[in-house]
């Protein structure tokens, strides 16, 4: 089978705080995120340490950032773990601002 590697889109939509997902979690800290290029329908809850070091905020802060990942699109999670699996963020990153000049004058960069 053939791995398709590509930068993605992981959107924060959600932090949850204060609780481990098992008895091996060390993070209390935890994401809801969504991946499109996986489904345009699911969230999926993952640890929240990656995220705070890829952007330098706290966990809290979170909500509404968008970073880039390179993911393997043709093997997503299965519907079976959608809560509490421990995903890989290879090569997590914040998203790089999109440039003006692609909104137009007068138009914000960060749509």
């Amino acid at each position: 089978m053939t791995h398709t590697w590509h930068p993605s889109i992981v959107a924060v939509i959600a932090v949850k705080e204060g609780s481990r997902l098992d008895c091996c979690d060390e993070d209390t800290s935890h994401v809801w995120v969504t991946v499109p290029g996986w489904s345009p329908r699911r969230a999926f809850l993952t640890g929240a340490t990656p995220f705070v070091e890829a952007s330098g905020k706290k966990a809290a802060d979170l909500v509404g950032e968008r970073f880039t990942a390179r993911l393997d699109l043709n093997n997503p999670p299965s519907n079976e773990d959608t809560n509490g699996e421990r995903l890989e963020w290879p090569e997590l990153a914040l998203r790089p601002p999109i440039p003006a000049v692609w909104f137009g004058e007068g138009q914000g960069s960060d749509q």
